[in-house]
């Protein structure tokens, strides 16, 4: 893979410090499906789509009060509004 290709990623340590979170935190996000981090030798990786991604929960969850399968709708909605704009370019 050529170096100019490769996406930067950001160890679950980091991306914590940078959102002020403790890992686990990240980790239940993951378990609820919100986040898919990179996994290498079974320590997670964050791209800068996770972290894009990460800001909008944590604006869902700390600004707007909505709990985590809220947050998953929301996302959801999201996506799917992504792709109908998508459809009408």
């Amino acid at each position: 893979m050529d170096t100019d290709t490769r996406e930067a990623l950001y160890a679950i340590t980091a991306v914590a410090a940078q959102f002020d979170v403790e890992p686990e935190t990240l980790v239940r996000y993951e378990r609820a499906g919100l986040l898919r981090p990179t996994l290498v030798n079974e320590v997670r990786f964050y791209s800068t789509g996770d972290i894009e991604r990460l800001t909008t929960i944590r604006r869902l969850t700390d600004i707007c009060g909505i709990n985590l399968a809220g947050v998953d709708v929301v996302l959801r909605l999201l996506e799917e509004i992504r792709t109908l704009q998508g459809q009408l370019d």
